[in-house]
């Protein structure tokens, strides 16, 4: 039923301990390609013009660099015999990244981790989560960050 998972990481605790879901709903429903996504989003507008252009190419460059590193841990510890794991790196804003690879790249299945952070209406969820959530146009899997303790 499912071909293509798309897992969206953002280098925190809580987001990684989606992975043992994955891995389950991976090998039991044996989904042939998991992909690991995190979106590294630019400097706010104050902090861009501070720095300047050649800085702020700088520092992307960077969090690129060390998201890729970063992924590749995670899909190592993934280790998925039956599944081929792929990382992708995206810049950008987080929830409309998300959406916009789903969309583009024929993922049939969401999960990912909620942190419980945001404002006081998305006190639950977190406001990324939430509004992949509301606008996915695939099933989403939300692991809440409570089951990661």
């Amino acid at each position: 039923m499912y071909k293509k998972m798309l897992v969206p990481l953002d280098l925190s605790e809580f987001a990684e301990c989606v992975l043992d879901h994955v891995r389950e709903i991976a090998t039991a429903r044996a989904i042939p390609e998991v992909v690991l996504l995190t979106v590294v989003e630019p400097p706010a507008i104050p902090a861009a013009v501070y720095m300047g252009p050649e800085r702020v190419k700088e520092a992307e460059e960077r969090a690129i660099e060390d998201t890729f590193e970063y992924l590749e841990r995670a899909k190592a510890d993934l280790a998925l015999a039956t599944s081929k794991v792929t990382t992708v790196v995206q810049v950008g804003q987080a929830a409309e990244k998300i959406l916009e690879y789903t969309e583009n790249n024929n993922v049939d299945l969401l999960v990912l981790s909620s942190h419980g952070r945001g404002g006081v209406s998305r006190w639950f969820i977190g406001s990324v989560a939430d509004r992949v959530l509301r606008r996915s146009p695939v099933p989403v899997v939300l692991v809440p960050s409570l089951a990661c303790r």
